[in-house]
């Protein structure tokens, strides 16, 4: 699949008449490695952080809290959110995973 390259594959910091990204000219063609060509794919991030429970809770427990009561997973935002300002970086209790690479390719010069 080819993409042409248009106006909006300039940036600001070069306004060239290219791409700024794989430096093609306008009408041509987007290197096929261009980072403009994006598709998407479908990821897991696995994520492992203490919480808070009462101490009688069993994994059962906490788990059907989590998953199937009337808790949000919203809500794990914000514990994320806290726990990143407490630690400055979460890359220490995140890991992702692909699942799946079978997205189309498509231009996004935006």
């Amino acid at each position: 699949m080819e993409f042409i390259v248009t106006t909006k594959a300039q940036r600001p910091a070069e306004m060239n008449g290219k791409c700024f990204y794989c430096q093609q000219p306008i009408g041509d063609v987007h290197k096929s490695t261009c980072v403009l060509i994006s598709k998407k794919v479908k990821v897991r991030m696995i994520v492992e952080y203490d919480i808070e429970v009462p101490a009688h809770w069993d994994k059962n427990k906490i788990e059907s809290h989590r998953n199937d009561g009337t808790w949000c997973s919203n809500n794990a935002l914000d514990e994320l959110k806290n726990l990143s300002d407490e630690q400055g970086c979460l890359c220490n209790v995140m890991e992702f995973e692909c699942l799946s690479d079978e997205g189309e390719p498509f231009l996004d010069e935006e």
